[in-house]
């Protein structure tokens, strides 16, 4: 039967997977027209998906990726336009088409360039970045900027801190917000000529430091909401007078400034004598400080939270361990991690047990983003707790005791957590192979649109109340404990399940193991799905799939087109009538999924009933009517498509020599002049097929022949050359 069903899949997705589909490229060198970013000389197109290498291995040191707008910086990072011909004043990152650019770092980056530094990016966000203009002899002809904003704005978040060294403005361009720490410095200057040029805004929790001829040029203006501020001029500064250029926020009701490094702060409450403080920047100051930290407080305000033994303080509270991996916001009591390691060591306070320690009372606890917590107890908050985007991976390898709870909510177990849009995952046992005791134990548990995974020495999952939403939300819980023990996967008082979420394995206080997620009564892995985007011609990209038939063997009765959500095409605002063979109304990419049910399961319906699935064969459908085989549909065509024996291609070398030989080996237009490719069979198949068109050289004039292939190029490759 499973032969029997490849061939039905091949026959329906025929025509659709003959499409001419479109593959990303990033080339070096190439036209900067539709290019979305540029990383030194490496252009990079919306599509492309992957890591980033530059032409010149110079350029480019360490790991960099881009993934649709996200430019990704993996370690530490060099990069570099000095010493590069033709590089001219090539600033090192650049946002083209992508507006919305977001520059992402967990190490260092290293960067030295003729032009500017980072130019139009919407967010730089974490890491450190150490950036310096290297083309001291075209200083005044170039004015490079250490960060251009961008037309909508650039925003340096908490945790990132960046230094820009000998750069004629430190920030210029477009409107941004520093959340975050920026140093404006210069080693052969002793500084830059102006430290701001634009509209630039410091938040609570930042910091920003000018070594400046000038601190802001005219026209740029700072708004200082709040953080440290330290303006110093450099030596042959022009004077410093800031009047009308800094102004201070309207939610800024105390501060505290000197004029002297060595001077004593001055207290500024805004309502009563703000006078004083206007009065001292209408002077030419050779250094300027502002504080919304009282520097006379012989400590720091402590929170009730601890991180990996730290203490959470208003003075560490932007950088709480000092490594950019984690910052806490007081007002919505939110800790936002950034690829945090999070363990225990001999700092922590006494009585501090966990990873991440809250004694909150009232307030709710909030944690997003990521980190792995180990070595420790992971959560335990003395109240609520929620995880709002957050991917968490607590293990258990602790040498000795496990410990008690992965996450706990309420001194008593008693308190709410909710999860959303996040993935958790509690696993790994210690030496001895002991997990820990318990998964997740609190009052109401709430899961919507995530993804659990819990496996635990006793309980996995112990609450009063359990309730899962979201189609795509997905709660696999698992005890290790024997058969005699009196523990579950799901220890819980009541189970409420919506969107078609089923209980689809184990039973409550029952059983060792169960899953919760939407039924999968298909005896197949594969759905299928036709995507249509706003743009799309009504003729025939929106014109509705007809229905999936499967052979009688199969017994599979279609039962239409759903969205996401399990509602029905024709309920949905897309429907256009009962006449019409096309869906309207798109404002957004709107995915719509087709199911059947077996002929002896009775009714099925997409909220669930057994005998419902579906089936995957697709990718969206551009310009054309029909579902479009992708990924495992890939895989199952080209086992009908390739003769008996022949193994399917995975590299460039690979395809090449298959097309050819499939071909009857014809010579080539031109000789092969690949340096990379000795076999000479190879480079006759490698010409031929980059003259047919099958496959493109790249930039540099390589072939590249151990470079992977997607499958869909097989299938049209092979399509071309047999069925011309």
């Amino acid at each position: 039967m499973k032969r029997r069903w490849k061939k039905f899949l091949a026959g329906v997705l025929s025509a659709a997977l003959a499409l001419n589909l479109a593959a990303p490229l990033a080339l070096a060198g190439s036209s900067t027209i539709g290019a979305a970013c540029s990383v030194t000389s490496v252009f990079l197109y919306p599509e492309y998906v992957g890591r980033v290498d530059g032409e010149n291995v110079s350029c480019i040191q360490g790991e960099v990726s881009y993934d649709h707008g996200l430019l990704t910086f993996q370690g530490d990072v060099t990069l570099t336009t000095v010493g590069v011909a033709d590089f001219g004043t090539v600033p090192l990152v650049e946002a083209l088409s992508e507006k919305n650019l977001r520059l992402v770092a967990n190490g260092k980056v290293t960067g030295r360039t003729k032009g500017n530094g980072i130019e139009g990016a919407k967010e730089i966000d974490g890491g450190e970045y150490d950036l310096t203009y290297a083309d001291l002899g075209a200083y005044l002809d170039t004015k490079p900027n250490g960060i251009l904003g961008g037309d909508t704005g650039t925003t340096i978040t908490a945790g990132t801190e960046i230094t820009l060294k000998d750069f004629h403005t430190g920030i210029g361009g477009g409107d941004v917000r520093i959340d975050g720490t920026v140093n404006i410095t210069g080693a052969m200057f002793e500084g830059a000529t102006y430290g701001i040029a634009n509209f630039t805004t410091m938040n609570p929790g930042s910091e920003l430091e000018i070594h400046a001829e000038r601190y802001i040029k005219g026209g740029g203006h700072l708004t200082y909401n709040g953080g440290h501020l330290l303006m110093k001029m450099a030596d042959e500064g022009y004077g410093n007078s800031v009047r009308e250029k800094l102004s201070i926020g309207e939610n800024v009701r105390t501060f505290w400034y000197r004029t002297d490094e060595n001077g004593a702060y001055t207290e500024i409450t805004v309502n009563e004598n703000f006078e004083n403080f206007t009065a001292a920047i209408e002077q030419d100051n050779d250094y300027l400080e502002l504080t919304d930290v009282n520097p006379d407080q012989p400590e720091s305000e402590n929170y009730d939270l601890w991180v990996a033994g730290t203490q959470v303080t208003k003075s560490n509270q932007s950088n709480v361990l000092g490594d950019g991996t984690g910052s806490y916001d007081p007002a919505t009591h939110t800790l936002t991690l950034n690829n945090a390691h999070l363990t225990l060591g001999d700092h922590a306070e006494e009585g501090v047990s966990s990873c991440i320690d809250s004694d909150l009372t009232d307030d709710m606890l909030t944690i997003t983003g990521t980190a792995t917590l180990s070595n420790a107890v992971g959560i335990m908050t003395v109240g609520p707790l929620t995880l709002d985007g957050a991917t968490l991976t607590l293990t258990g390898n602790i040498d000795g005791d496990i410990g008690e709870d992965a996450i706990r909510a309420g001194s008593q177990c008693d308190k709410d957590i909710t999860i959303r849009n996040s993935k958790v995952t509690i696993a790994d046992s210690n030496a001895e192979g002991d997990f820990f005791h318990y998964g997740i134990r609190c009052g109401k548990l709430t899961v919507a649109d995530s993804t659990l995974n819990v496996k635990a020495g006793g309980s996995a999952i112990v609450a009063d109340e359990l309730v899962a939403s979201g189609a795509g939300t997905v709660i696999t819980a698992e005890t290790d404990a024997s058969e005699e023990q009196e523990y579950y996967a799901l220890e819980l008082d009541e189970l409420t399940l919506k969107d078609g979420l089923a209980l689809v394995e184990g039973k409550v206080n029952e059983s060792k193991k169960a899953k919760i997620a939407r039924p999968e009564q298909a005896p197949t892995d594969y759905t299928a799905y036709w995507v249509v985007r706003p743009g799309d011609k009504a003729e025939p990209s929106m014109q509705i799939p007809g229905a999936i038939i499967g052979s009688e063997e199969e017994a599979r009765l279609f039962e239409g087109w759903f969205l996401e959500d399990g509602t029905r095409l024709e309920d949905s605002p897309y429907y256009m009538g009962p006449g019409a063979d096309h869906v309207g109304n798109i404002d957004r990419d709107v995915t719509f999924y087709g199911h059947w049910r077996t002929a002896e399961s009775g009714e099925g319906s997409p909220d669930g009933g057994d005998g419902f699935g579906t089936l995957l064969v697709g990718v969206a459908v551009v310009d054309v009517a029909g579902v479009v085989a992708y990924q495992v549909g890939t895989e199952l065509i080209l086992d009908q498509l390739l003769p008996a024996g022949v193994a399917v291609p995975h590299t460039r070398a690979e395809l090449a020599m298959l097309l050819w030989n499939t071909a009857g080996r014809p010579a080539p237009a031109t000789l092969p002049a690949f340096a990379e490719v000795a076999d000479p069979e190879l480079a006759q198949a490698a010409q031929w097929a980059i003259e047919q068109g099958y496959l493109k050289a790249r930039a540099d004039g390589s072939f590249k022949p151990d470079k992977g292939v997607a499958k869909w190029r097989v299938i049209r490759g092979y399509r071309a050359v047999t069925e011309p």
